[in-house]
This record gives C-alpha cells, structure tokens and sequence, in this order.
C-alpha cells in the first residue's frame, strides 16, 4: 500500500530538514510525503523546494495565508487524495514531537482493517516525555473532556499523530468541519464515529527541541467552546468538496 504523510507548517525552517530524514531512516515503502505551508515568514516553503529536488517523494502545497491546522489538513488530504493513489494518509506535526518510528505500525494498523489508527499517548506503552505537570493536566482535562461531551471511546482522542484508510481520509475531506483550528482532532473522530473502526497504536510523544508552540490559551478556550458546539448542534457535517480559497498551488508532485 502507498501512504501518504500530510504535514501542515508554519515557521518551521529549523525542523523540516530533520524531519524529512527522520522519515528517511523510518525506513518505509511507498510513501510520500506533502507538506502544506502557510506562506511561513521564515522561508518554510523555501526550504521544502530544496528538499523536493533530491527526493521527488516530497511535495509541497502552498497556502496563501494562515487559516488554522484544520483547515491545512483539509487541503492536504484533499491533493493527496486527488494528486496520488495514497491508500492511507497520515497526519503528523512538524516539530518532532511524533516519531517518524511510529509510521510503520500505524500503517499495519489500516493495513490490518483499521479506518483510524491513533498514536496514543494514553494506552499501555504510551507516554509523554518532557512536559510539567500543568500540561500533562491540560491534556487529561481535554481528553476526558471530549470523551464525556461526544460519546468518543478512544483514550487519546486529541492526538495529532494519526492514521486513515483512504475512504475515511476521503469523508474528512469533503465534510464541512466546524474545526479550523487544533479542535480538528477531535472533530473528524466526532465525524467518523459511527461509521469507522477505530484502533490505538501506543508511541512516546517528546517536547519540542527547535521553534515555537502554536498552541496558547486561546487555542484552548477555542477548542473548550468548539467541543460544546458539536455536541449541542445534534448533529454532523455536510460535505462540501474542493479547497479553502487561500489555496495557492500544489507543487513538488510524486508519482
């Protein structure tokens, strides 16, 4: 099977080479790698071109503005989709903090009748590395949170290391998700609940070593309301095809 690892990126100059080698030395075939660039200051996009040129398996997809993580994933799936025959597409930070390591298994994972496999911090074997005790709260809060509020079963239903079969990676894409922001996690579970067999794969998630957190206080209180409004709406997302209208260009294309 192809898989597809779609990374949204702002300002992230300093991890994206590291991070493209770490998947290298993952040692997985047929994969492609797309990142999605909100125009970054710091020459993100730059950065990736040079990559693409030594290794055609790495594209790039460029967005006009910043309009949040969910709205890039939405975008990066859509062209994955459109762009590759990826019969799997993976989402994944670029700050180093999701093991490349964790792909393989979470390939195995959709390849063995998954539609949804989380990286999961909070089954057996998972973990968290680096963080105080605040952020550790915060997580657990909002994990518990979203569980209690929209009925979802997984542990670790805000994770950003994750992985879809195509057809899941496909409704996603088309839905009209309410989530621009990091509340996307959540809402695409929210979305796939009754229609997709959901499974956790245990990984150890690291801090930050290089850039700049995009998560604040606002993100949170967002991502609190966000939750509320899904679960008090009754009701789930129309689709809608196409891209977010900042959508620039798609380059650095692999066959």
């Amino acid at each position: 099977m192809l898989a597809c690892v779609v990374v949204p990126t702002y300002n992230e100059r300093e991890n994206v080479r590291a991070l493209v080698q770490a998947i290298e030395d993952a040692h997985v075939p047929r994969l492609r790698l797309l990142f999605v660039d909100d125009s970054s200051p710091d020459g993100t996009a730059e950065v990736v071109r040079e990559i693409s040129e030594s290794r055609p398996w790495v594209g790039l997809l460029l967005r006009s503005r910043k309009t949040g993580i969910g709205s890039a994933y939405q975008d990066g799936f859509r062209a994955a989709i459109a762009e590759t025959d990826a019969d799997i597409l993976i989402e994944m930070d670029a700050d180093l903090q999701h093991p490349p390591s964790a792909i393989p298994e979470l390939i195995e994972a959709i390849g063995n009748g998954a539609d949804v496999a989380l990286a999961s911090r909070y089954v057996q074997g998972g973990g968290i590395s680096g963080w105080g005790r605040f952020r550790r709260l915060v997580s657990r809060v909002a994990n518990g949170y979203t569980r209690f509020m929209l009925g979802l079963r997984a542990r670790d239903t805000t994770s950003g290391l994750r992985a879809y079969s195509r057809r899941s990676a496909s409704a996603i894409a088309s839905a009209n998700l309410p989530a621009k922001g990091f509340e996307f996690q959540v809402a695409s579970l929210y979305l796939l609940k009754d229609q997709a067999n959901v499974v956790e794969v245990p990984f150890v998630f690291v801090k930050r070593t290089a850039g700049k957190s995009k998560l604040g206080v606002g993100d949170m209180v967002r991502f609190f309301f966000a939750v509320a409004r899904m679960s008090f709406s009754g009701k789930r997302f129309r689709p809608t095809g196409g891209q977010d209208k900042n959508t620039r260009n798609l380059g650095g294309k692999s066959d």
